[in-house]
């Protein structure tokens, strides 16, 4: 079977909401990140991430180099993280850390000091999947802080309403 069209998918996957994270490295290969909205648990045991780092920027052979990675997920507050790794704001695009506030846990990579959730991880797997990579981490450290997540869907941040979880007794199976 031939592949859905292209722009048919992208605007349908547009309508998926997904959380804002900034994926940092830093080793021989050097200290880079990028903003990205694919990362999701790759296995609980052993703790694995799995994030999906375009080809064309520096970050994905720098992190390839490093053999490790930050998953930075960002709280509400931290839109101008996620828009200075993306290279929307100019006066960061020399130094995209200088941002915010940066420091590590265990492997050297970057990680945002007040950031909602950080896994620190291990390069553990790679796959490249067309025009990205597909890196698998196993993590080896992590700071988890209460907040709301950074959303984005339909190409537009957002935030959840409602912080707390829907009753079971409202939802219609």
């Amino acid at each position: 079977m031939d592949p859905v069209d292209i722009k048919l998918f992208t605007t349908a996957m547009r309508r998926a909401a997904t959380p804002v994270s900034v994926v940092t490295t830093a080793g021989p290969g050097g200290r880079f990140g990028v903003t990205v909205s694919s990362i999701c648990t790759a296995s609980a045991d052993p703790p694995q991430v799995l994030v999906c780092v375009h080809l064309g920027g520096p970050t994905s052979a720098a992190l390839r180099l490093n053999k490790c990675f930050a998953v930075n997920i960002l709280d509400r507050k931290h839109r101008h993280v996620a828009d200075s790794f993306a290279g929307r704001i100019e006066r960061w695009r020399e130094d995209r850390f200088a941002c915010d506030t940066w420091t590590q846990i265990s492997t050297g990579a970057p990680v945002l000091l007040d950031g909602l959730l950080v896994l620190d991880c291990v390069l553990t797997q790679e796959l490249v999947v067309s025009t990205h990579a597909v890196f698998v981490g196993t993590v080896v450290g992590l700071q988890s802080r209460e907040g709301a997540p950074l959303l984005y869907s339909d190409q537009s941040y957002r935030t959840l309403e409602n912080h707390g979880q829907i009753p079971s007794e409202d939802i219609q199976l």
